[in-house]
């Protein structure tokens, strides 16, 4: 809304910006109901199905020349597709210990097949910070590399082989220089330094809603692709800071609660990642969905509930007591 009241310059259609305000503030609304009647295990379940039409992009509705080897689902976009992977190999951590595993194991293959650097970077960091809880944790980081290793292989016997997979082959390796340069091609470091001049031209009030997506104030068919930038660069510092506030708080209760919730502090790192590679997350519903449930995972604590049960128990017990007397 302050995006808007700034410059409306970049908006080709004023009631495409109204549709999309009324459907963002549906799901916020309608969507906090939902996620706290939604358990870790129907999450898990939902998020398992999202990961497995993964597999189903490979054998029923692949598309050459839309996927580039790379693929995503219902997602449509490999990075959309990683994200889902991660959320669900994190909340893997505590979910029923039949499923832990599978899980684990699940989406880290259907995360690695989507070749999303993101999901990567990312997975390496949750499987670090999973350490802390178990050092049988690290078995994970080996089974993830083993994996990644068969599908670099697998490639080689490809009549077409990926890209991607090459130039991953090639950083194992250490060999064939030009590969690992290109995978460092095009990457989001690049893609943020073209809008840095513009953002600081008007970092108190922004340049105004849809500047920082692709054919806005700068020149390129691509956007900023990151969510931090675009809220700055878009209505300002000041609801900036308001986001960043907000993860904040939620990075300090996943942090105190860890060791009873850890899915809640892996779920947010994945997620506040996912924000540094991805600008559409006013209009990804499932990423607005899962932060939902994370919040409202981090606001419930066991101990709270223990000690409101403990008063309720204590409170009783007088009550009869006085009965009695």
């Amino acid at each position: 809304m302050i995006g808007i009241l700034v410059s409306q310059v970049y908006i080709a259609d004023i009631h495409f910006f109204f549709v999309r305000v009324i459907k963002y503030i549906i799901i916020i609304w309608g969507g906090y109901e939902v996620v706290k009647n939604t358990t870790q295990k129907e999450l898990w379940f939902f998020l398992l199905i999202g990961a497995l039409s993964i597999l189903g992009n490979i054998f029923l509705f692949q598309n050459p020349l839309a996927d580039y080897g790379r693929y995503s689902g219902f997602y449509l976009d490999a990075n959309n597709g990683g994200l889902v992977c991660l959320m669900g190999f994190a909340l893997s951590f505590s979910i029923i210990k039949p499923l832990r595993l599978f899980g684990k194991l699940s989406f880290t293959g259907l995360g690695l097949i989507t070749l999303s650097r993101t999901f990567m970077v990312t997975w390496l960091l949750l499987n670090l910070m999973s350490i802390r809880l178990s050092i049988k944790n690290a078995k994970m980081l080996l089974i993830g590399f083993g994996v990644l290793i068969l599908l670099v292989t697998f490639n080689e016997f490809l009549p077409v082989k990926n890209e991607r997979l090459e130039q991953i082959g090639a950083l194992i390796s250490g060999s064939q220089q030009n590969d690992v340069q290109a995978l460092n091609e095009d990457s989001r470091t690049e893609t943020w330094a073209r809008y840095y001049d513009v953002l600081f031209e008007n970092p108190i009030f922004g340049n105004g809603y849809h500047s920082f997506y692709g054919y806005g104030i700068v020149p390129t068919k691509w956007g900023v692709h990151n969510t931090y930038l675009l809220i700055w660069g878009e209505s300002g510092i000041i609801p900036l800071l308001i986001f960043l506030a907000f993860l904040f708080k939620l990075f300090l209760r996943g942090y105190h609660q860890f060791q009873e919730k850890p899915h809640g502090l892996l779920m947010l790192s994945g997620l506040a990642l996912f924000f540094m590679t991805n600008h559409n997350f006013m209009t990804n519903e499932y990423a607005i969905f899962i932060l939902l449930w994370i919040a409202i995972q981090l606001k419930e604590s066991s101990s709270f509930k223990s000690f409101e049960h403990y008063s309720i128990v204590n409170q009783g017990t007088m009550a009869s007591e006085i009965e009695k007397t």
